[in-house]
C-alpha cells in the first residue's frame, strides 16, 4: 500500500512537471507581446531596473531568485518613500491589480523553481517564524497560484492562508491543480483579494496565532503589559493564561501558566510560548525572556531558547531568545 501510494505520488509529480513546462512554454510564446509591452511601460513609468528580483524560499526551504515586474519606487527617506504604501505608483497598483506583474515568474516555473500551482513563495525571513506545521508548506514547489489565492488571496489572515496551503500539501493531485487553475481565472479578472484592507499588499507575518487546536487571544492590557489567553480553537475553553510586557530596552518578558487539568500541559505551554514569540516580535522586541519551568527542555530545544541565570541574581533561571531583525 505504501509503495503504491509512493508510486502514485511520483507519477503525479512527473505529470505536474510536464504540464508546467508545456503550459509555461506556450504561455511565454503567446504572451510575449504582453511581456514586452509591459516591460516598456515599466521602463518608461518607473525607470530601470524593469524586473524586481528577490530571494524567496522554494521546496525544502532552498532559495531562488523570484522574478516579477517592478511596481514600487526605490526607497528614499528624504522624499518620504519608505513603506509600500508610500512607494507604490498608480502604474504599479494597476499592474498588481491585473496580476501582470507576475508574468516574469513564468520563467521561474520553466526553470523548475516554481510550479503553476502551489503555496505562494514568501519572504525568506519567515522561515524561522513558521510553526513546525506551517513549515510543511515547503514540502512542495511554490506556485504562481494556489489554494489560498483562489480562496481570498491577501484578504485572508496568515493563519487561514497557511491552513489552506497545508491542506493543499496533504491533498494535491492533478484534479486539485486543475480546479485551482480554473478558479484562478475569475479571481484575476475580478481583481479579488489583491490586498489586505487598508494596505497595498499583505501585512508582515511575525508568527502564528493558531497552532493545532490552540489559539491565542488578547485578554486586556495595562501599563504593565498585556494579558493573553490560550484557548481551544473549537470550544473556546481556557487552556493557559499569559502576560507579556516590553521594557524600554526591547526585552519582552513573558510568563505563561497552563490551567489545571488541561491535557498535555507541556504541549499547550510550548504552543503558547511560540505564539507569544510572534507577538513580541510584532511589538518590536529584540529579545524575549521567560521563567524556566521543570520539563522546559523540549520547549527550549524546539523554539531555540537558551537558559541563563536570573538577571537580578535571584534563584532559578530564565529562558532567553534573541529576535534579530532579519531582512529579505
Amino acid at each position: 500500500m505504501v509503495r503504491r501510494h509512493a508510486g502514485a505520488r511520483q507519477g503525479y509529480l512527473i505529470v505536474k512537471r510536464i504540464g508546467d513546462v508545456v503550459v509555461t512554454g506556450a504561455a511565454l510564446v503567446l504572451l510575449s507581446p504582453v511581456l514586452l509591452a509591459t516591460a516598456l511601460v515599466v521602463r518608461v513609468g518607473l525607470g530601470s531596473p524593469v524586473l524586481f528580483r528577490q530571494e524567496r524560499p522554494g521546496r525544502g526551504g532552498e532559495t531562488f531568485v523570484l522574478l516579477k515586474f517592478r511596481t514600487l519606487r526605490d526607497v528614499d527617506p528624504a522624499r518620504g518613500l519608505v513603506s509600500d504604501e508610500q512607494r507604490i505608483t498608480p502604474l504599479g497598483a494597476r499592474l498588481r491589480a491585473s496580476s501582470l506583474d507576475e508574468l516574469p515568474s513564468l520563467l521561474n516555473v520553466l526553470r523548475g523553481e516554481m510550479s503553476l500551482v502551489g503555496p505562494r513563495p514568501l519572504r525568506t525571513r519567515y522561515l524561522e517564524r513558521y510553526s513546525a506545521e506551517q513549515a510543511r508548506r515547503h514540502d512542495v514547489r511554490p506556485g504562481l497560484t494556489g489554494a489560498a489565492q483562489v480562496a481570498g488571496r491577501n484578504a485572508l489572515s496568515w493563519d487561514d492562508r497557511f491552513a489552506l496551503d497545508l491542506e493543499y500539501v496533504r491533498t494535491c493531485g492533478v484534479a486539485t491543480d486543475l480546479r485551482i487553475l480554473l478558479a484562478t481565472v475569475p479571481k484575476v479578472l475580478g481583481r479579488e483579494g489583491i490586498a489586505e484592507e487598508g494596505r497595498v499588499t499583505m501585512s508582515d507575518f511575525f508568527g502564528p496565532r493558531r497552532i493545532g487546536g490552540d489559539v491565542i487571544r488578547e485578554a486586556g492590557g495595562g501599563p504593565e503589559g498585556a494579558a493573553w489567553w490560550v484557548v481551544g480553537r473549537e470550544g473556546g475553553e481556557l487552556r493557559a493564561r499569559a502576560h507579556l510586557a516590553l521594557d524600554g530596552e526591547g526585552v519582552a518578558g513573558i510568563d505563561l501558566e497552563v490551567e489545571a487539568g488541561v491535557e498535555e500541559p507541556a504541549r499547550v505551554r510550548a504552543r503558547g510560548v511560540e505564539m507569544l514569540l510572534g507577538i513580541a516580535r510584532e511589538q518590536g522586541a529584540r529579545r524575549v525572556r521567560l521563567p524556566s519551568r521543570p520539563g522546559d527542555e523540549v520547549l527550549a530545544a524546539r523554539l531555540g531558547l537558551r537558559r541563563e541565570p536570573v538577571p537580578a541574581g535571584g534563584p532559578g533561571s530564565v529562558l532567553v531568545r534573541d529576535l534579530p531583525e532579519v531582512r529579505g
